[in-house]
């Protein structure tokens, strides 16, 4: 039988403090941060990073289903070993670096502790104190659910959910710093007033905005504003298999179907994204998923009228972004193949050789073509954790707001 060790109910901070050994840097700051869901992909690469770089307010707390031991010495793994091999799965660099501790219900990882509450998300979780932040990274029904989001904002300040969900304000990490006149549908808040929830977007959709915010500070540069002359924009995406994934195919779907020799056409929630943006017109005309470990590649494609656009200039603004948000962006005219950047902590890897970005000038339209490789786990999240760094720093963040006025559905 396994054993399953659930957490003790907590008064507050100042226990978990001490019941946990924070490394020093940890102590600089006091925000509480949860992760609700510690999946192969997200959960796992957000405590990674949380624990081995320079995050300013890493995940403290997780809440996670209790994971089923199954196989060859099933009865001497509890869910806490089971969360090991997890992290370990993700990223067998941390081998030896992992330690579980089953008597306050913890998993620690370069000596950094990570509090672990083995609870349903539907059950009562008023006993887990009160969190600044919590990141939703179970599943996109979760983050489209009103109910659950009602649940979480009983405990938390502000809830991200790590995905699309077009009735929300979005907080999307590649425009948290960006000039808001850029987007029409977009307003600045300031960090310590933000509550309620917010969606961050997916893997593709920090991709398609990083290119948005080049082009915007292009704008800015220029004195001209990115919504007065963008008319339309496209991308493409080819997109590396998840976790979720699997062998043989249990029903038809680019998720679903067996991803051995099968290129699968599907959808990507950067469409639901792109609409945010407008008057501009926008399509998602490529989602391709392969059989490939991260990070996938983007082509992204933007039409514009009323500007004079420069190839350098262009890459300048890029390497100036690069300077300031190294977990957003990296610029390279080294365009080896996607593995050679799969370790990188970082959402996106703008290709600037003359074959990889593009501006063409078709009459008065300007067509902008860049190219990417865009990280759909440890970039990804290495994005989450800057966004969070941002809101909870308590300085001015911009938002964009919802451009569907429906209610969520459960």
């Amino acid at each position: 039988m396994t054993d399953i060790y659930f957490d003790k109910p907590s008064t507050g901070f100042t226990q978990i403090t001490e019941n946990i050994l924070f490394s020093d840097d940890a102590r600089e700051k006091t925000g509480r941060v949860l992760l609700v869901g510690m999946g192969a992909d997200i959960g796992s690469n957000l405590l990674y990073l949380s624990a081995t770089t320079d995050v300013g307010y890493p995940i403290t707390d997780v809440l996670t289903h209790p994971i089923d031991s199954e196989g060859i010495g099933a009865t001497d793994r509890g869910p806490l070993k089971e969360l090991k091999a997890r992290l370990l799965l993700a990223n067998p660099l941390l081998f030896g670096k992992i330690i579980t501790d089953s008597s306050n219900c913890s998993l620690a990882i370069n000596g950094r502790s990570f509090r672990i509450h083995f609870r349903d998300l539907d059950g009562d979780l008023n006993d887990l104190g009160y969190f600044d932040l919590a990141v939703l990274a179970t599943s996109r029904r979760h983050i489209r659910s009103r109910s659950h989001l009602d649940k979480l904002e009983s405990i938390a300040r502000v809830i991200i959910g790590a995905a699309e969900n077009s009735d929300l304000p979005a907080l999307y990490p590649a425009l948290l710093t960006a000039n808001p006149r850029h987007f029409l549908a977009s307003r600045i808040a300031v960090g310590t007033e933000l509550s309620g929830s917010y969606a961050t977007g997916s893997c593709q959709c920090v991709g398609w905005t990083t290119g948005l915010r080049i082009l915007a500070d292009y704008c800015s540069s220029r004195g001209l504003t990115l919504q007065d002359i963008l008319i339309h924009t496209e991308v493409d995406i080819v997109h590396p298999d998840t976790a979720s994934s699997n062998f043989g195919t249990k029903r038809v779907g680019s998720r679903t179907e067996d991803p051995r020799d099968n290129l699968r056409p599907g959808v990507s929630q950067v469409a639901e994204s792109m609409l945010r943006f407008r008057p501009a017109t926008s399509s998602n005309t490529v989602s391709l998923r392969v059989l490939t470990q991260p990070p996938g590649y983007q082509i992204q494609r933007f039409f514009l009228r009323g500007i004079d656009i420069r190839t350098k200039d262009l890459i300048d603004i890029a390497r100036t972004l690069e300077s300031a948000e190294p977990s957003l962006i990296y610029v390279t005219n080294n365009p080896i193949g996607s593995r050679a950047y799969s370790c990188l902590p970082c959402s996106v890897v703008l290709l600037v050789t003359e074959q990889h970005i593009l501006v063409k000038h078709i009459g008065d339209i300007v067509e902008v073509t860049l190219q990417t490789f865009v990280h759909n786990t440890l970039g990804y999240c290495a994005a989450i954790l800057s966004a969070i760094d941002h809101i909870l720093h308590g300085g001015t963040v911009t938002l964009v707001d919802s451009h569907n006025l429906t209610i969520i559905k459960e």
